[in-house]
């Protein structure tokens, strides 16, 4: 009889989470068998088909990992390669034959970053099979569906390793993106390095400080 693989144990194989082996069952992209208690389990053969593993056409696998900031002062503080090592942690590197990696400084709502183009780009020319990402907002704020319907349209597997315990909260991505386009836009009109564009960007972070801070019901005055 074939062996049979809990979904914990394939998503190790795969790389990837047992919620996408989930979606993958119910679109009919993997062959699941239900145990008497309705227990999913997956045949050796379909983890075999996915890693396109035939004995008589071995098929490679070629892995880039993506890491994004939106700061300079981020990526000085490390966060980049802590981003890229946390997912060398997570990843069965000896799946894949290649594994290099792409990185961004910039904001997840600017859609034309040189990385993601460049990953973009690669999956398009079947340079690639597979993508990792730490969360799913280092790829892009919004629209990260589409993102994911791309990659699988190009035949690449999107790996999303999310850290839920240490996964920024929805306040620290929000102040983190506004510092972003702020330094952007204020870096245009006054140069990057400039004595009054660091002014606006202080400013700007004491404004948002400030709003952050505020309670969420202030009570109104009388006009009475």
């Amino acid at each position: 009889m074939e062996k049979l693989y809990r979904l914990s144990e394939v998503a190790r194989i795969l790389a990837v989470s047992t919620r996408t082996i989930q979606r993958w069952d119910v679109a009919g992209k993997i062959k699941c068998i239900r145990t008497p208690n309705g227990k999913r389990r997956i045949p050796e053969s379909e983890i075999q088909r996915i890693l396109g593993k035939h004995p008589d056409q071995p098929t490679e696998r070629k892995l880039v990992i993506y890491a994004r900031v939106s700061s300079h002062e981020q990526k000085k503080k490390g966060d980049l390669e802590r981003q890229v090592q946390i997912i060398k942690e997570k990843i069965d590197s000896s799946l894949f034959s290649t594994i290099d990696i792409i990185e961004d400084v910039g904001s997840g709502l600017h859609d034309k970053r040189k990385g993601l183009l460049k990953l973009l780009t690669l999956a398009k020319n079947k340079q690639i099979t597979d993508v990792a990402v730490r969360y799913k907002d280092r790829l892009t704020r919004f629209g990260f569906e589409y993102l994911h319907i791309y990659f699988d349209s190009h035949g690449d597997t999107l790996h999303v390793l999310d850290d839920k315990e240490k996964e920024p909260t929805l306040q620290e991505e929000l102040v983190e993106d506004l510092l972003a386009i702020v330094t952007s836009f204020s870096g245009k009109l006054y140069g990057s390095r400039s004595h009054k564009n660091h002014i606006i960007q202080e400013k700007v972070k004491g404004a948002i400080h400030d709003v952050a801070n505020l309670p969420d019901k202030v009570e109104e005055k009388s006009t009475e």
